[in-house]
């Protein structure tokens, strides 16, 4: 059968003498046939198959993939369909076989090609640079060794060269295993424990106990650097469940560790007792040391942000790497922390340049400052022969034959390939045909890409505003906010369905979904409708409408209890009222917190786009009120969002 493929590949990749006519029923059974394995049946679909056909790259690469094709033949498709994703995963295997060849021209040669290559790649091309003696490479791939995220089997053998070159040593190790420790890489600190010489290797048990008991394992310095590493581990799990009992036994044995040692520890206290919203652990930072790593040094701008000592916050933020000083997050807080201080002509600034970029900190940003800008342009038109020429695109077409045939994870996967590189317009008229299409997740990724003409119209898109209009004035909602919420859930796709189950625009569980429909008096399968449009709207508004009655009216515990369940909303609120942004800011769910800022900054934009009421943002968000201590009463089962 191999022989078979192998006479048939040099057809595979010419223009075959074929009919055109090869529908869709056609394509879908070549599909079928490579999935199933069924070699002499897909030649047969593929040799009565003309290369001129919208999706011909596609049975060709499956026959390729079939025949186990060898790296001549990869390079012949990429040579006759270039512009392709099919044609860029090749691109990236043929990258791998050069370099398991050794042959470093290669690799650089087919990495170069590459659009976006991946951590596999950039230590094939590091390899290539080191063999080539470009001595950048060393220092480069010293870099990327400094994570504690597990990397491609590629990057060890990069690593291991370092190693034999002594530009990575025992102590680089060391150094990653903390990191690995840091963000529970439990598998990988393993690895590089069993790689430490026995001097400073960790006991191979002791990580299994940590699971187990952390609190047996916070012990006096060891002259062992291992066995150090894993009493700050056990220290780190014991603050997960009880960071004051860990800070009590830190404080027993701190002083037989370096200060470096001493600070990290009261970091790794301090970072989960901010996730726990302990008030002791902004103190517990103050004991960090100025230089935390990048993990606690996030945590620790929230813990003083809730603490509200603003010139502490400014100090944080200030000893933070400065890619992390970059983010828009920081940028606004340092200009929050600068106004607090009465340094109100350096956080205009920082305000001032913020207001320009179409996010939550941007909305918040420009209502800070003294006269109030618009930072919304006019929306950038599109017109029709631009958006015939994207119903033109080889790859946009591709895209849309696809989705057709409701092969959506191909027909994503063409589409993004397609858009990447377009200028603004190009994008806006690819947005808008998405939207001609009702594809509307494609619609608005593809119009947020814009660099300096936006449409906000294809941004905010309003699918369903009828039923979504309608649910919102029968609870007395505002669509903004509505519109918002959907827009994160789902971006409009109605069959989106989450890992965890949630269902359709609103992402309602099944559970709540049967909770709703028994509050609503409904039949008894009415639940089993929620996948439509309208039940899933119309359940969702309904939920949503309960749980900010619940939650002291307030849209931000709404917002967050839609997300991660009314009762975490409330235990995260504070004993004192609390600035709602402050509140967002230190949620200690990473999805629930962006999920909130999201929600809120969309729901400002659909007021522009639904012109209805334009509060502030800073009014949206308002002040939290004090925890309560009455239960919140509602469905058992988790939130709408999983």
């Amino acid at each position: 059968m191999l022989s078979f493929f192998r006479h048939l590949l040099p057809a595979i990749l010419v223009v075959a003498i074929a009919s055109p006519a090869w529908a869709d029923p056609d394509f879908l059974a070549a599909r079928e046939a490579y999935a199933k394995g069924q070699s002499e049946r897909l030649a047969r679909l593929v040799a009565k198959m003309d290369d001129r056909h919208p999706l011909a790259s596609y049975p060709r690469y499956w026959a390729l993939k079939r025949a186990r094709a060898d790296s001549h033949a990869h390079a012949a498709y990429v040579e006759r369909f270039p512009d392709s994703p099919l044609a860029e995963r090749l691109r990236v295997e043929l990258a791998r076989m050069a370099g398991e060849r050794d042959d470093w021209i290669g690799v650089k040669q087919w990495t170069a090609l590459v659009a976006r290559p991946d951590n596999e790649l950039r230590c094939l091309g590091l390899r290539a640079d080191l063999a080539s003696g470009r001595p950048e490479a060393a220092r480069q791939g010293a870099a990327m060794y400094r994570t504690g995220r597990d990397m491609p089997s590629a990057c060890g053998k990069l690593f291991s060269q370092l190693f034999e070159r002594g530009q990575l040593t025992q102590e680089d190790r060391l150094s990653r295993l903390r990191q690995a420790l840091e963000v529970g890489n439990i598998r990988l600190a393993g690895e590089l424990n069993g790689h430490l010489p026995e001097s400073m290797a960790m006991a191979s048990d002791i990580l299994a106990g940590i699971q187990r008991r952390p609190e047996d394992m916070i012990v006096p310095a060891s002259d062992n650097a291992g066995q150090r590493e894993a009493t700050l581990y056990a220290l780190g799990r014991l603050a997960k469940s009880d960071p004051h009992k860990a800070a009590s036994l830190w404080r027993q044995h701190q002083d037989t560790y370096s200060e470096a040692d001493r600070q990290y520890g009261w970091g790794m206290i301090a970072t989960e007792a901010t996730k726990q919203l302990v008030p002791e652990a902004a103190d517990w930072f103050a004991l960090s040391g100025p230089r935390p790593t990048e993990i606690q040094a996030a945590w620790k701008a929230r813990a003083l942000l809730r603490a509200g000592r603003w010139q502490e916050v400014y100090h944080a933020i200030r000893a933070m790497p400065e890619d992390m000083q970059a983010e828009a997050v920081w940028r606004y807080w340092q200009a929050r922390a600068l106004k607090a201080m009465g340094a109100t002509s350096a956080a205009n600034t920082l305000f001032a340049r913020l207001s320009g970029e179409f996010h939550y900190y941007g909305l918040l940003a420009e209502e800070e400052l003294p006269v109030r800008l618009e930072t919304q342009p006019a929306d950038a038109s599109v017109r029709h022969d631009q958006v015939q020429a994207a119903r033109d695109h080889p790859g946009l077409d591709r895209a849309l034959r696809l989705r057709r045939m409701k092969l959506m994870t191909e027909a994503t996967e063409e589409w993004n390939w397609a858009i990447r590189g377009m200028d603004d317009a190009q994008l806006l008229a690819a947005a808008e045909l998405a939207r001609q299409e009702a594809w509307y997740d494609r619609a608005i990724n593809t119009a947020e890409r814009t660099r300096h003409h936006h449409n906000f119209d294809l941004r905010y898109l309003t699918p369903y505003r009828d039923l979504a209009e309608a649910y919102s004035r029968e609870h007395d909602l505002d669509p903004a906010w509505v519109f918002g919420l959907m827009r994160q859930e789902s971006r409009f796709v109605d069959y989106a369905r989450s890992s965890a189950g949630a269902q359709g625009l609103m992402q309602i569980m099944p559970a709540t979904a049967k909770w709703i429909a028994q509050q609503k008096g409904l039949g008894r399968n009415a639940h089993a409708r929620v996948t439509e449009p309208e039940t899933n709207i119309r359940f969702g508004t309904f939920y949503l409408r309960n749980i900010l009655d619940r939650l002291d009216r307030s849209p931000v515990l709404a917002t967050a209890g839609y997300n991660a369940g009314p009762g975490r909303a409330r235990r995260w609120q504070a004993d004192t009222p609390l600035e709602g942004a402050i509140y967002v800011e230190s949620i200690p769910f990473t999805e629930t917190r962006e999920y909130v800022k999201k929600v809120l900054a969309n729901a400002m934009y659909y007021s522009h786009r639904l012109d209805t009421r334009r509060d502030r943002l800073k009014d949206r968000l308002g002040v939290v009120p004090a925890r309560a201590s009455r239960q919140v009463a509602g469905p058992a089962s988790p939130a709408p969002g999983g």
